[in-house]
């Protein structure tokens, strides 16, 4: 932990503003589940197609529909696989284990090749979310190793 001495006042890391991930990453990660939730709440929510109607007596209309009414609730639970691998990276870093970082890697990997495969269709949507994860990972740093203990040397117990 780093200490600032300030004009006789003791100021840790904490205390600076700073978190446990580093500042960059957990803006990124807030970023990301920000944008993937409203992903989630455009699908139930935003007009994404048109359609004009007729009737009988001669009227005509327009009506919009969500991405929900036209393709049903599977495409809400596929808008929200991007902000449930943010809140998985995001609890892989928080972590801050051995592994925390090579399974937010792979994690974020996995949603940037579903990204580039469905590019074509939402995953231009996606695309933000996946830059945002991978700048936190990026960003992010390894936990700090204990130093090694070694063993006193065979020479020495002779």
């Amino acid at each position: 932990m780093h200490n600032q001495h300030v004009a006789g006042t003791e100021q840790t890391a904490e205390d600076a503003g700073e978190t446990r991930l580093g500042r960059v990453p957990a803006v990124a990660l807030l970023v990301a589940a920000i944008y993937a939730a409203g992903l989630v709440v455009a699908a139930f929510v935003l007009p994404a197609y048109d359609s004009d109607s007729s009737s009988s007596s001669g009227g005509t209309g327009q009506a919009s529909e969500t991405l929900v009414d036209v393709n049903g609730l599977g495409v809400a639970l596929v808008l929200a696989v991007p902000l449930l691998v943010t809140l998985a990276v995001g609890c892989a870093l928080a972590l801050r284990s051995r592994w925390s970082l090579p399974i937010a890697w792979t994690l974020t990997g996995l949603l940037a090749a579903a990204t580039l495969l469905a590019m074509l269709s939402v995953g231009i949507f996606v695309l933000p979310v996946t830059a945002a994860l991978v700048l936190a990972c990026a960003k992010s740093r390894p936990p700090a190793l204990p130093p090694a203990v070694l063993p006193p040397p065979q020479w020495a117990s002779s």
